[in-house]
């Protein structure tokens, strides 16, 4: 079981260093004991703690990088791919901008592999226990267990394979879906197959989260699942199912006022907007190393790598061109001039574009947000755009354009001049969120960092998007002989 063993490997770091802090009731080498099940019937709940928390420590990715902290990186690391998020300076997660990550021995290809197939194995045994235990009082156990899963097969294939469409029978990842596997490791499957088991997974959670009222937003519930449920389904291009569980998920939830947005609402889980997130406090925090955290990485106006180091994250200039001088999103950027800005009583001075949008006035322990309804809006109206109900699209898509812009005016556009519109006010809407790179590979869109006034930096070239695809990394492929490498 060699590359189960290497998923061992990474998780025994991660759970031990979880169970330290929050005292999981796991073995000591990260495996959960049928009798620990059977005995302690509190433990399926502790362990599933131990998963959420996981996902937003350093090392969660089995290294001890900085740049390894969890879902925040990854969602980091993905928009530095794309055009709209430049980083000035080559260090921590510059190996993103670059494109080394997608490199088989560069440590994020790694990372990123071992952040979700460590969790899957661990989510993989406690299913495992949760069936032989017959136990109908882990049904919302179980059905944030398969979330879970869900969720991290759907990163996991985004980075490793292409994009889903006219690529469908070509290799994807493997499918590890139970805690026994052969003992040579498994093959990739093909993507159509990881697709039907997301779905599988998210529809069965679904199901099971009916009912669920969770304790804080860092549990997934029903609403969640079906956030992430229609963005599965876009990306596969069920449109029906994906404008359906969009509007369901957003359903009554506020949109962020213009204060919340550009003061301190990134950083704040109580934020109306937030579906999942993570609420951090100086505990949580002291499991990882503060620097090693996503406001350290991307907070411009904090003591941390991009504020005091100047690794500073900017716009994109022709973005920033693209926002119209009514639209209060624009004020979360600095202008093509150098300038000051004053936040939490200090003064700096800042480079022209430099991003103000993710504040946080505590020292590196603002909470983390995953998911926000706001994503919900682009991908229910791109989905009914794409079924042919623009006019439904173009409502979905004023309601929240006309929050963020008092002047904006419902649009007249149709065909693709509707979605390429869509598309613009989602990537100024998620700047920095995680959604822009997963895009421009779904959509088929380039990477074009050389053009005249360009203000991109060490990593400056374009790329067209069948290189944006990850190496499986070089552990992987010396510990599994099932598995083939990407060219």
């Amino acid at each position: 079981m060699k590359t189960i063993q290497y998923f061992i490997a990474a998780l025994s770091i991660s759970v031990m260093m979880t169970s330290c802090a929050n005292d999981l009731n796991t073995d000591p080498d990260g495996d959960i004991s049928g009798e620990q099940l059977n005995n302690d019937q509190s433990s399926p709940e502790k362990i599933l703690g131990g998963i959420y928390l996981d996902l937003r420590s350093n090392g969660a990715g089995g290294t001890t990088l900085h740049s390894d902290f969890g879902i925040m990186a990854i969602k980091a690391g993905s928009d530095l791919m794309s055009n709209d998020v430049i980083q000035a300076k080559n260090q921590h997660l510059g190996m993103f901008y670059n494109y080394d990550a997608t490199n088989a021995n560069n440590s994020a290809s790694e990372f990123v592999w071992t952040t979700f197939y460590a969790r899957i194995f661990i989510i993989n045994k406690l299913l495992d226990g949760l069936q032989k235990n017959g136990n109908d009082n882990n049904k919302a156990i179980k059905g944030q267990l398969l979330a879970l899963r869900a969720y991290s097969y759907f990163y996991l294939v985004r980075f490793y394979a292409n994009d889903y469409k006219g690529h469908q029978s070509e290799p994807g990842v493997p499918l590890v879906l139970t805690s026994s596997n052969p003992s040579q490791g498994l093959p990739r499957a093909i993507i159509s197959d990881v697709y039907k088991q997301i779905a599988s997974d998210i529809e069965e959670s679904i199901i099971l989260l009916d009912s669920y009222a969770r304790p804080s937003r860092a549990q997934i519930d029903q609403r969640t699942a079906k956030a992430i449920a229609s963005e599965v389904y876009l990306q596969t291009g069920d449109y029906i199912k994906a404008a359906k569980y969009a509007e369901e998920s957003k359903q009554g939830i506020a949109l962020m006022t213009e204060n919340e947005y550009t003061t301190t609402g990134f950083s704040n889980i109580n934020n109306p907007e937030v579906l999942w997130g993570f609420h951090n406090t100086t505990s949580t925090m002291s499991i990882g190393n503060y620097y090693a955290s996503f406001f350290s990485m991307f907070d411009n106006t904090n003591k941390g790598y991009a504020g005091a180091a100047g690794i500073y994250k900017l716009i994109d200039k022709r973005l920033y061109e693209a926002i119209p001088e009514t639209d209060y999103r624009k004020k979360v950027f600095n202008g093509a001039q150098s300038n000051s800005y004053t936040f939490n009583g200090e003064t700096r001075n800042y480079p022209a574009y430099v991003s103000w949008k993710f504040k946080d006035p505590t020292f590196f322990e603002g909470d983390y947000i995953y998911i926000r309804a706001s994503s919900l809006y682009y991908i229910q109206a791109e989905a009914m755009a794409r079924q042919g109900r623009e006019a439904e699209a173009r409502q979905v898509l004023y309601e929240i354009t006309s929050k963020r812009n008092s002047a904006y005016t419902l649009s007249t556009k149709t065909g693709n001049e509707l979605i390429n519109e869509i598309i613009l006010q989602k990537r100024i809407e998620l700047w920095g969120e995680g959604y822009d790179w997963f895009d421009m590979k779904r959509l088929n869109v380039p990477l074009e960092r050389i053009y005249p006034g360009t203000n991109h930096t060490f990593g400056r070239f374009n790329l067209s998007p069948d290189k944006f695809r990850f190496q499986i990394p070089n552990k992987e492929i010396n510990n599994n002989p099932q598995i083939k490498q990407n060219d």
